[in-house]
């Protein structure tokens, strides 16, 4: 395991060059300030996610702080004498909060985007729209068309980068099959949820693996090419110096950037920092927002399971994750809050769940129950807010009991406790999620792409109905913001809002009417609730007197439109600590 994690360290350490100047640099002079003039902002209509005054018209900034919300007469007044430019850019438009997604992976979106995606589904990246992939024969195909455009452009030999494959909408993957498109070409195939990877037979040459590693590793299957879960970490780690080369890495954080801005965000959090190497982590990142003044700022969330294999134990991953916080400004901050692993991705089918798949298999861990348990207790008592990747009932059954035991001993009700993910679980299971005064984060996108195909593989229709249980948290009270996991999911809060509200997926049908959300309730996901997750309620979330003016602008009001289109409403860009920021395309396509 930590020959593994050395390897991915050197592969990406190779990054850092410039990015580490620019970084130091950028931690220097800090990210750009505020305009400090007061001035109004009107728009159509403003909706404040403030329960004391849910509309308005317009508000008054100052030094990227909001000081007045309410109608213009309102704000007027509220102001006094003091001067003010009234600004009416966005007078026919509608504001927000600023969209919060407080789960993403830029290591993975940088890593994927500049990668070929063949997918179940469509995804709009910077380069346009993929198609969709549906078919064992349709991925097959698809895979030789990419060696047949790779050839014809010159490319004998060079790699075949492709994410997105899913078995239970592309039928079984093998070694031989990848053999079939090219024993000359390296193909690497990136799983839907990166927990697998499957490699042909020139590409273990490459990267000089050898079957006696994957003989020895329970997670490894040689003959099939196949690494999974805790094999793809360690034995998968020489192919970071392909994935994550920095000319490759770079590009694909640019292309991150531009997502984030369509989908509307102000403020994303990542949650497990590091992945691989901290220091390139941060000053590539630190790159990106430096050079592009990026229209959102990072949170980021320490990795204590990253932590406590490369430290050797809990004690060691905390103090470890504290040196972290040192680190940081207004633009990227470290968070007392730390992540740490459960059970499998749903992606994978390895989320443990307690009656098996209709194959008769449970799933997996990513941490050993023990680990989990150490991790909790040695950052839970050093006043750590800690935030748990946990996808199955049967996960959510033991990291409730050990939640129970950590909090009986310690109780400490400063601090907070965030389910991530939460894709399947049962109605008792709600109540005792809010009876232990934990917090969900959870990806409503997964019912849009997973019920069909999961009622047929794996879990069957009625458990696949419940998938992304969001009526029962909400029946239950439990408090729940909504994350994407990009690249797990489009980061698009819109999509996630109108999935969770309509519960239609991607076959057209609506799965689980009963786990449906109201609108406001979505709204609330990814704006105040997806601040509180990160403990930045008091500053972002709502459009009120003394938070940050950060605002998402979209040319229609979610209120006015059907639900099922409340995910194509346009977006006209952001406004962050007051600063405008608009797309490059307006709303109409223009």
């Amino acid at each position: 395991m930590r020959r593994g994690l050395r390897l991915l360290g050197w592969a990406f350490a190779g990054m850092v060059g410039i990015a580490a100047v620019l970084a130091a640099v950028w931690a220097a002079t800090g990210p750009p300030a505020p305009d400090p003039a007061l001035r109004i902002v009107t728009a159509r209509r403003i909706h404040t996610l403030d329960p004391e005054r849910p509309i308005a018209q317009a508000v008054a900034i100052e030094s990227g702080r909001i000081v007045a919300v309410g109608s213009l007469d309102e704000v007027r007044e509220a102001l006094g004498e003091r001067a003010a430019e009234r600004d009416d850019a966005l007078r026919d438009l509608v504001l927000l909060p600023g969209f919060i997604d407080p789960h993403i992976h830029p290591v993975l979106a940088a890593t994927i985007l500049p990668m070929d995606i063949v997918s179940a589904m469509a995804w709009t990246t910077p380069r346009g729209v993929t198609e969709r992939v549906v078919g064992r024969e349709a991925f097959q195909a698809r895979l030789r068309t990419l060696d047949r455009e790779r050839s014809a452009r010159g490319d004998a030999d060079g790699w075949i980068l492709a994410w997105g494959y899913h078995a239970p909408y592309h039928g079984a993957l093998s070694r031989a099959d990848l053999d079939a498109v090219s024993t000359t070409r390296p193909i690497f195939v990136w799983q839907r949820s990166v927990h697998e990877m499957y490699f042909n037979t020139r590409a273990l040459e490459v990267l000089e693996m050898s079957q006696a590693a994957f003989d020895a590793h329970p997670q490894a299957d040689w003959e099939a090419g196949h690494l999974w879960e805790a094999g793809a970490l360690t034995l998968g780690a020489p192919m970071t110096r392909v994935l994550a080369s920095p000319r490759r890495y770079l590009r694909g954080l640019s292309m991150m950037s531009e997502v984030l801005h369509r989908g509307g965000l102000t403020t994303v959090g990542e949650q497990g920092h590091p992945q691989v190497h901290a220091g390139a982590e941060y000053a590539t990142l630190a790159w990106e927002m430096h050079g592009r003044d990026t229209p959102y700022r990072f949170v980021l969330v320490p990795n204590a399971m990253h932590l406590l294999r490369r430290e050797g134990s809990a004690g060691a991953a905390e103090r470890a994750a504290r040196s972290l916080l040192e680190r940081g400004n207004d633009r990227i901050r470290v968070v007392k809050h730390a992540k740490y692993y459960a059970d499998g991705a749903i992606f994978s089918q390895l989320m443990q769940m307690t009656r098996p798949y209709l194959d008769g298999h449970h799933g997996e861990w990513m941490m050993a129950p023990e680990e989990q348990a150490d991790v909790l207790s040695a950052f839970w008592r050093e006043g750590w807010s800690v935030h748990i990747h946990v996808n199955g009932d049967a996960g959510l059954d033991l990291v409730l009991d050990q939640i129970e035991q950590v909090t009986r001993e310690t109780p400490r009700p400063d601090q907070r406790l965030v389910l991530e993910h939460y894709g399947y679980a049962r109605e008792d299971q709600h109540a005792r999620v809010r009876a232990l005064g934990v917090a969900v984060s959870n990806n409503a996108y997964y019912l849009h792409e997973l019920a069909p195909i999961y009622a047929e593989h794996g879990l069957g229709p009625e458990r696949a109905r419940d998938i992304s249980p969001l009526g029962g948290l909400a029946r239950a009270g439990v408090p729940t913001s909504f994350h994407s996991d990009f690249p797990m999911a489009p980061a698009a809060p819109l999509l996630q809002v109108a999935s969770a509200v309509t519960r239609i997926a991607s076959d057209g049908r609506v799965w689980g009417p009963d786990q449906r959300l109201a609108l406001g309730v979505a709204l609330r996901a990814v704006t105040l609730e997806a601040a509180w997750s990160l403990g930045l309620e008091h500053e972002i979330g709502s459009i009120e007197v003394g938070k940050r003016a950060d605002f998402t602008v979209l040319a229609r009001d979610p209120y006015d439109v059907a639900p099922e289109a409340l995910a194509d409403i346009p977006i006209w860009g952001t406004v962050l600590d007051g600063r405008l920021h608009p797309l490059a395309v307006a709303p109409d396509g223009r």
